[in-house]
């Protein structure tokens, strides 16, 4: 698996000097070829594809990303960023003679990156890339000239080898050496050179790979073929829920393949590990999963962005896929959602189903166990022991719901939550509630308010698991019974405006009501998001320095070491040249999501609608 990441590595590289072509005169004349799903075999794992890289950058430039880019106001951040990135890439520029600007705008037509599962086990996956440069072919392949160049005097082996008229070029690095590795890893590693990266071109057409017998295989079906990756029952499907047809980026992973080739990892030749590896993941019904894929689309008719992902899991599931069940229905906020909330989720969820789904798991594994479980959780005076399924799933209703706002003035922990679990009996689920406490010895503290009871839970300060100074959980945790919900959140105070009555509902915002009406009558789950909000509290820390937090907020952040890793962005980032965050905002466009689960899977589409003007 080394020497793959290696040559993933090195594949990538390449990629980034140029996209790779042909070097030594004019390449043979080819017939149009395929699209690359229809070049790729069936054996492929990962596709990433841009159907059409021209018509992606001339999207970007009319979506609001692209206008925001290109605002009067943000030209002297826009320059000062624009000038340290050439200073960047000028010892780039002068190896492959082109700027940065020029390479990224040398594909013109499709660019697809995929992995491919081979019968290796020293190589057992083969990564490739394609692309079409169009009328930018020869200039593509004088940049491949000067980067092969640089790589073979980086150390690299470069021969050629002809292939039905096409010229590839290989590309072999010498073995690394580890001064940590062992005699024995030492041996090895000189007995198995790392893959080399080969290329060649057919017209404008650029192949990149980690394998010879690869790059010929590919090139040999250029026009397509019948055991295509466009052929697979899976990508098929998710072509045709997705309708990425009409897609600008494509994304494509075959989970069954890549389920096989980890647990062939996983047993290190060991066939009967193999065969118990399987056997677990039968048991836990994760092969029932097949793919996941989607595509996303820059300006789509009334959308600003239009994505979708659909995750192939065809009826009957079984094991862990059980417990997520989520039927379509007319699904639209509750009475007692805020008008001004930042952000709506809210999903239908069978809990009586994914508690049956989750005793049959235990069963299997441990017969009896939760039952087990359930006879010691009983009171100091005794009594009949709690009942998970008649106690607490019994009186659940089916449907969950997550909202959001911001405290003001916004800043880093001003951000409020509140999580709501629809209740089919208010009454029996107190009683549940009452029943935990005496169980557990707990007394949290109790106070009325609008005519309902909030508990407020001190929780305690447990470590974080990142290694920061913060507690990973801290303050208090309000919930309470009320409008036939059971409500939880970290601030009271959220809790108390949706216990007042409600003086302007979520849904009849007008907002909200121009997202709905691209949202279909039933669904799974829905989502509406303002984002003006959360993108002002972004925007004040990255302007006042805080790049860190602002990466973390972002990215959920690295834990421990990795947090001293992440990059010093003052250096690159002018942050005192950033306009008023007036101009971001005017760019900022209401957006949402709706999720369908069918007999074939589930489906999640999300988009921003397009502003009228900024």
């Amino acid at each position: 698996m080394q020497t793959a990441q290696r040559a993933i590595r090195r594949l990538a590289l390449i990629g980034w000097l140029g996209l790779v072509g042909g070097m030594d005169g004019p390449a043979p004349r080819a017939q149009a070829a395929a699209p690359p799903e229809r070049i790729l075999p069936d054996s492929t794992i990962f596709l990433l594809k841009l159907n059409d890289a021209k018509n992606l950058r001339e999207a970007f430039r009319g979506s609001s990303y692209g206008q925001l880019w290109n605002d009067p106001a943000m030209k002297e951040f826009r320059d000062d960023l624009s000038q340290k990135v050439e200073e960047w890439a000028k010892p780039l520029q002068e190896k492959i003679g082109v700027s940065l600007k020029q390479l990224l705008e040398l594909p013109q037509g499709s660019v697809a990156v995929a992995a491919m599962s081979r019968d290796d086990p020293k190589l057992p996956v083969a990564v490739a890339l394609l692309a079409d440069a169009g009328e930018n072919k020869s200039k593509m392949a004088e940049v491949l000239g000067r980067s092969t160049k640089q790589a073979e005097d980086a150390g690299a082996k470069v021969s050629q080898e002809s292939f039905q008229g096409l010229t590839l070029h290989v590309l072999q690095w010498p073995a690394a050496k580890n001064k940590d590795q062992d005699k024995e890893k030492k041996d090895q590693e000189k007995e198995t050179p790392p893959p080399p990266v080969v290329w060649t071109q057919a017209e404008g057409l650029f192949f990149l790979g980690s394998d010879v017998d690869v790059i010929k295989d590919l090139t040999a079906h250029q026009q397509g073929r019948e055991n295509s990756l466009a052929a697979n029952e899976s990508f098929a499907k998710t072509q045709a829920k997705t309708d990425s047809a009409k897609a600008q980026i494509v994304w494509f992973l075959d989970l069954a393949k890549l389920i096989k080739l980890v647990l062939k990892a996983s047993a290190k030749g060991n066939e009967g590990q193999a065969q118990q590896n399987e056997v677990l993941v039968q048991e836990l019904g994760i092969n029932g999963l097949k793919s996941v894929g989607g595509c996303f689309t820059l300006g789509a008719g009334g959308y600003d962005s239009l994505s979708k992902t659909f995750f192939l899991a065809p009826k009957p599931v079984q094991g862990i896929l059980k417990i997520f069940s989520f039927p379509p229905i007319a699904l639209r906020p509750e009475s007692w959602v805020p008008a001004g909330v930042a952000s709506y989720q809210s999903f239908s969820w069978d809990l009586d189903n994914a508690f049956n789904a989750i005793n049959d798991i235990v069963n299997k594994f441990q017969p009896g166990m939760l039952n087990i479980l359930q006879q010691q959780l009983v009171g100091p005076n005794g009594g009949p022991p709690l009942d998970f399924q008649q106690d607490v799933f019994g009186p659940l209703g089916d449907r969950v719901t997550l909202i959001s706002d911001f405290k003001k003035p916004i800043k880093e922990d001003s951000q409020r939550m509140l999580l709501a679990v629809a209740l089919e009996d208010a009454k029996a689920f107190q009683n549940t509630v009452n029943r935990i406490f005496e169980i557990a010895q707990a007394a949290p503290q109790k106070r009325e308010f609008q005519g309902t009871t909030i508990y407020d839970v001190a929780m305690p300060n447990l470590p974080n698991p990142g290694g920061g100074p913060q507690a990973a959980l801290k303050g208090t945790v309000s919930f309470a019974i009320a409008k036939d919900t059971f409500f939880v959140t970290t601030d009271t105070t959220l809790l108390e405006q949706v216990l007042r009555p409600v003086s302007a509902a979520l849904g009849e915002n007008a907002s909200f009501q121009t997202v709905t009406k691209e949202i279909p009558e039933r669904v799974s789950g829905m989502s509406f998001v303002r984002p003006d909000e959360s993108a002002r509290l972004l925007y004040d820390l990255v302007k006042s320095g805080q790049y860190e937090k602002a990466i973390r907020q972002a990215t959920g952040a690295a834990a421990g070491a990795q947090r001293q890793q992440l990059p010093q962005l003052g250096k690159v980032l002018a942050n005192e040249k950033l306009p008023e965050f007036s101009v971001i905002a005017k760019y900022l466009s209401v957006g949402g999501s709706y999720s369908i689960m069918d007999d074939d899977g589930f489906t999640m589409t999300g988009f921003t609608l397009r502003r009228s003007g900024p």
